[in-house]
């Protein structure tokens, strides 16, 4: 993970989101980082009004220098250079296309339901499913902590040999205490956590003995999202990480509700990695 991108709104949440990328490009020995602004211009008054792009434009471009320099004021310089770029387009298909450049997108949750959370959220949610790249998800609080336990959602697609190697690969600094996690709605209901089990143990064993430690446990709980937050809670764990695949624009509303919902409930970082169909 070399090349870090940094959505921001100019809000104190994307502030907090960069203040971590740049702590954790450290740790991951990342390469650049660039902060990345997207905004749509809006008519005012008659439709037929055009408002002056380029002006626009130049104002965007300094205040994202000015979010940027004071982002770092009472920082250590950073590890590796930090640039910035202003686009113009619609937020989610932007950092989407975007995404193809970058190995990991460090983006702001608020974990709230005002109006920020309406507006930038909805596109957190929305690049945390459609995006190239893994996407990190940093709440509004959260800060950064070196990586001692890492709770991973268990199911069918999360025990893919590619997923399970780009866990090890975050993990790699960090040799982090891997906690594998499947949630099972009740007692009744059927379990595919034997199976799940016996894949991730292939997967983890398949190049020799894995170099950090893990665990394997099963969870009931009625929401996936809460099952996971409390485990990650009770484990003290500094982030999560979930699998989703790229689906249908169907398909994909219900995975993006689902990420959302998880980042909503937990209060630590979540990655999110993609499995293409």
């Amino acid at each position: 993970m070399k090349k870090f991108l940094v959505p921001t709104d100019f809000s104190e949440t994307s502030r907090n989101a960069l203040l971590y990328a740049i702590e954790l490009a450290a740790e991951l020995e990342a390469k650049s980082i660039d902060v990345v602004h997207v905004f749509l211009p809006e008519t005012a008054g008659e439709a037929d009004f055009i408002p002056p792009v380029a002006q626009l434009m130049e104002s965007r471009k300094e205040m994202l220098q000015t979010f940027v320099r004071e982002s770092l004021k009472e920082k250590e310089p950073p590890c590796c250079p930090i640039n910035h770029e202003v686009l113009v387009g619609f937020p989610g298909d932007e950092l989407t296309q975007a995404s193809e450049e970058f190995d990991l997108i460090v983006m702001g949750t608020t974990g709230q339901s005002g109006i920020l959370e309406k507006i930038f959220g909805s596109v957190s949610s929305s690049v945390s499913q459609r995006a190239y790249c893994p996407v990190l998800l940093v709440p509004h609080n959260a800060r950064f902590q070196p990586v001692h336990h890492i709770v991973y959602a268990s199911n069918y697609e999360s025990a893919d040999k590619e997923m399970v190697d780009k866990l090890a690969e975050f993990n790699k600094p960090f040799k982090g205490h891997v906690h594998f996690v499947h949630v099972r709605k009740d007692e009744s209901s059927p379990s595919e956590f034997a199976k799940a089990k016996e894949d991730i143990f292939q997967k983890l064993f398949k190049e020799g003995e894995p170099d950090f430690a893990f665990d394997i446990a099963e969870v009931i709980n009625e929401d996936v999202a809460e099952g996971l937050s409390a485990y990650a809670d009770e484990k003290k764990a500094d982030i999560a990480i979930m699998v989703t695949r790229h689906r249908s624009i169907w398909q994909s509303m219900l995975h993006r509700s689902q990420t959302k919902r998880m980042a909503l409930a937990t209060h630590i970082p979540l990655m999110v990695l993609h499995l293409d169909s």
